[in-house]
C-alpha cells in the first residue's frame, strides 16, 4: 500500500463540482420534505414521503458524492483517470439530478410518466458511468500503481455492486411505470446497493486515504487482501438466496448477520487506527469519521434486534444509521477535504509562472488562501456538530421516540444549512483569490495564464 497520492492527476473542478453541489442542494430538499411531512414519516419506510427522502439521500447526496469521489481516488491513489469532457460530466450531472427528482416526485404523487422519466434518466447515466469507469479500469490494468493493486479489486467489486442495484431498481420502476406488481427484488436492491456499492467503496477508500489523511497505521494486510473478497462471496450468497423458498430464510438470515459483522470487524479495526493516529488535533474529517463508525456498529448491533416483536421499526433505523450515518457522515467529512484541495489546486493553474521573475511567481501564490483557510474550523465543527445531533434524532424517531420525530426535520435543515454556508465561503474565497489574481497580473502587465478547464 502507497502513501502517496499523485494529486496532479486529479480531474479538474470542473468535471466534479456539480456533483458535490448535489450534496448541500438534494440535503436542503430532503430536510424541507420532511418538515412538511411531519412525524408520521416514521410511521413505516413504506411512507411515501420516506420513499422520496430515502433516493434523495442514496442518490442525490451519497451517490452524488460517490461518483465524484471515485472518479478522484482512481486517478490520484490508481492511476487510472477516467477520461470525459466537461460536457459529458455535465450531461452525467444533469441526468442523474433529472432522474433523482423524478423518482422523488413518483413516490411522492404515485405517477407512472415520473416514474418512466425516472427510470430513463438514471439508466442513462448510470449505464455511461459504469461503462466508462470500467472501460478506464481495463485500459489501465497495467499501469495501476504497484502499491494501489489492493484498493482495485473493491472498486472492481463494488462496481459490479453499483451494476447490480442499478438493475434491480430499473426492474422495479418499469413494473412501478407500468402498474404491475413490483417484483420482491426490495430487499435485495438495498443489500447491493449499501452493502456491495456503497460499502465496498467506503471500505477501499479507506485504505487508501486514512493513512495518509488522518495520519494513521496502515491496516492489517490480511484484511486489506480479504475482507473485500469475503463481503463480496457473502453478497452472491444473498443474490443466490434470495430465489429460494422461505424454508430457506435461516440461511439468508445467517448471512446477513455475517454481512453486518463484516461490516463491523472493519469498523473496530478503524476505529482503532483514528483513535491511535498520529495527527493530534481532531478536525472535521476525523469527528465525521467517528460519526460514521458509530453508527455502523450500531447498526451490527441493532440488526440483531430486527427478529424481536418489539422492534417493529428497527429496520427503518438501521436504514438511517447505515445511509444518513455510516454513508452521509464521510460523505460530509469528505467535502470538507476534497473541495478546499480542488479549489486550492485550480487556483494555482490561473498562477503564471515567471521563470525569469520569481518575486511575482511568489507574489501572486501569496493571494491564494491555504487548503485548511477556506472553511473555517469551527464552522466544519458545528457542521458536525448538527449532523450527529440531527442522526441521534433521526434513529431515535424512527424507533419511536415522539418528540424526538418533531425536531429531526429542523435539525437536518440547520446541518444541511451549515454545510451549504460553508461550501459558499470556501467558493468566494476561491472566486476572491482569482480576482486578486487578474488585478496582481494586470497592474504588472503579466500575460494570464491560459486553463483549460476540462484538463
Amino acid at each position: 500500500m502507497q502513501r502517496a497520492l499523485s494529486l496532479d492527476q486529479s480531474p479538474s473542478l470542473s468535471l466534479t463540482l456539480p456533483l458535490f453541489a448535489n450534496v448541500p442542494f438534494f440535503g436542503l430538499l430532503a430536510a424541507m420534505l420532511a418538515l412538511y411531512s411531519g412525524p408520521e414519516l416514521f410511521n413505516s419506510r413504506w411512507h411515501p414521503a420516506t420513499l422520496a427522502i430515502t433516493h434523495a439521500w442514496t442518490l442525490g447526496i451519497v451517490g452524488s458524492a460517490m461518483f465524484a469521489s471515485l472518479a478522484h481516488i482512481l486517478a490520484v491513489a490508481c492511476n487510472v483517470r477516467i477520461q470525459v469532457s466537461r460536457g459529458q460530466a455535465l450531461a452525467f450531472w444533469g441526468l442523474l439530478s433529472a432522474g433523482t427528482l423524478f423518482l422523488m416526485t413518483g413516490f411522492l404523487s404515485w405517477q407512472s410518466w415520473a416514474y418512466t422519466l425516472a427510470g430513463a434518466c438514471l439508466a442513462f447515466a448510470l449505464g455511461v458511468y459504469l461503462l466508462t469507469a470500467m472501460l478506464a479500469l481495463w485500459r489501465s490494468r497495467r499501469d495501476v500503481f504497484r502499491g494501489a493493486k489492493e484498493i482495485v479489486a473493491p472498486i472492481r467489486l463494488a462496481l459490479l455492486g453499483l451494476l447490480l442495484t442499478v438493475s434491480t431498481g430499473l426492474a422495479m420502476l418499469v413494473a412501478l411505470a407500468s402498474e404491475q406488481a413490483v417484483a420482491n427484488l426490495l430487499n435485495l436492491h438495498m443489500t447491493m446497493g449499501l452493502a456491495a456499492w456503497a460499502g465496498l467503496l467506503l471500505i477501499a477508500m479507506s485504505f487508501q486515504l486514512l493513512p495518509i489523511f488522518q495520519i494513521t497505521e496502515l491496516y492489517p494486510t490480511p484484511l486489506v487482501r480479504w475482507l473485500p473478497w469475503v463481503v463480496g462471496a457473502l453478497l452472491i450468497a444473498q443474490w443466490a438466496l434470495a430465489s429460494l423458498p422461505g424454508s430457506w430464510l435461516p440461511v439468508r438470515d445467517l448471512v446477513t448477520y455475517l454481512i453486518f459483522l463484516s461490516y463491523g470487524l472493519w469498523a473496530v479495526i478503524t476505529w482503532a487506527r483514528l483513535w491511535k493516529r498520529k495527527r493530534p488535533t481532531a478536525g472535521a474529517s476525523t469527528l465525521f469519521w467517528y460519526s460514521s463508525l458509530s453508527s455502523l456498529l450500531i447498526a451490527v448491533l441493532l440488526n440483531f434486534w430486527t427478529h424481536n416483536p418489539a422492534a417493529s421499526n428497527a429496520e427503518l433505523a438501521i436504514g438511517v444509521l447505515l445511509i444518513m450515518g455510516a454513508l452521509g457522515s464521510v460523505v460530509c467529512g469528505m467535502l470538507y477535504t476534497i473541495v478546499p484541495f480542488l479549489l486550492w489546486r485550480e487556483a494555482q493553474e490561473h498562477v503564471s509562472m515567471d521563470m525569469d521573475n520569481t518575486e511575482h511567481t511568489r507574489a501572486l501564490l501569496r493571494l491564494i488562501p491555504k487548503t485548511a483557510n477556506y472553511i473555517p474550523a469551527s464552522t466544519a465543527r458545528a457542521h458536525w456538530a448538527w449532523h450527529s445531533l440531527s442522526l441521534i434524532l433521526w434513529t431515535g424517531a424512527s424507533l419511536g421516540v415522539g418528540s424526538f420525530a418533531w425536531l429531526a426535520a429542523p435539525a437536518l435543515l440547520l446541518s444541511f444549512a451549515t454545510l451549504s454556508w460553508n461550501l459558499w465561503t470556501a467558493w468566494q474565497r476561491y472566486r476572491h483569490s482569482l480576482r486578486a489574481i487578474r488585478a496582481y497580473q494586470a497592474k504588472h502587465h503579466i500575460a494570464a495564464k491560459p486553463h483549460c478547464p476540462e484538463s
